[in-house]
């Protein structure tokens, strides 16, 4: 398995493709799988890099303290990126991973390439909530003592409900993804208590890297709305939405996605 030593941690990784660097950041309970068929898509025309963030799948860290800051895991993409000698790289981050990769392009903008933020919001007062009970639902829904009827009301909160009718291969692999690699009560309270304490919203207007901020048209878990406000505080950002597609809109719809980051990387 390839790991790279960092500080506290061996960070499971996996690479595809060449060229131009591409660092992927997954989500709340995401490891490398989650990319599904758009990292082949991406993989085409650059060096894809995706990774388990710490307390996920096969990344280990020594005496863990369980800090799940954005800010905090935002450290484990740089030391990544170090450890492979990227250089200068485009970072794209989905959902809990769009929280660390807005960290991540905050702290060392001169590092990155260009930023994309999928299915994410900035924190703070000022984003849009789910529903009552969406989040719940999805957290119940994810750990490993949940029951049929739990994980399959979480897997509704993630996908469009076409997607969960007609193309029940597209749920199966992530569901199958998330048996393998299933995370306790206690790393699951410590992401969310991480992503309440995360707030971007005040500092995204001074950000000076081109960005893509990329949503699906029905995502009842971050709702759509979060796009076009995340959108609206960076200078310059482009705003695309994935008509068709929930949350999980880059494996709905993996064509569409990748025609629409791999033309916003080819612009920078």
């Amino acid at each position: 398995m390839p790991t790279l030593r960092a500080p506290d941690a061996d960070i499971y990784y996996e690479e595809e493709g060449s060229g131009v660097p591409l660092v992927m950041v997954g989500g709340f309970t995401a490891t490398v799988e989650v990319w599904g068929r758009l990292r082949g898509l991406l993989a085409a025309r650059h060096r894809v890099v995706m990774f388990d963030n710490r307390g996920s799948g096969r990344t280990k860290v020594e005496n863990d303290d369980g800090d799940r800051r954005p800010a905090r895991l935002a450290g484990d993409v740089f030391a990544l990126a170090e450890g492979l000698g990227l250089g200068r790289f485009h970072l794209m981050g989905g959902s809990f991973g769009g929280m660390i990769v807005q960290e991540a392009a905050l702290a060392r903008p001169e590092r990155v390439r260009s930023l994309i933020v999928a299915c994410s919001h900035f924190g703070g007062k000022g984003r849009v909530e789910p529903a009552s009970g969406v989040r719940e639902t999805r957290v119940r829904g994810g750990v490993k003592e949940a029951t049929e009827a739990e994980r399959r009301a979480a897997l509704e909160t993630i996908f469009h409900p076409d997607t969960v009718r007609s193309r029940p291969e597209v749920v199966r692999h992530y569901d199958e993804n998330k048996r393998l690699f299933p995370h306790s009560k206690e790393e699951l309270a410590r992401r969310s208590e991480g992503m309440a304490r995360f707030d971007a919203s005040g500092r995204l207007p001074g950000l000076k890297v081109p960005a893509l901020v990329i949503h699906g048209s029905h995502d009842r878990l971050v709702p759509t709305a979060n796009a076009r406000l995340i959108a609206g505080r960076i200078p310059g950002a482009e705003l695309v939405i994935v008509e068709g597609a929930g949350h999980h809109f880059y494996s709905e719809r993996p064509e569409a996605s990748a025609e629409a980051v791999l033309g916003f990387l080819e612009r920078h």
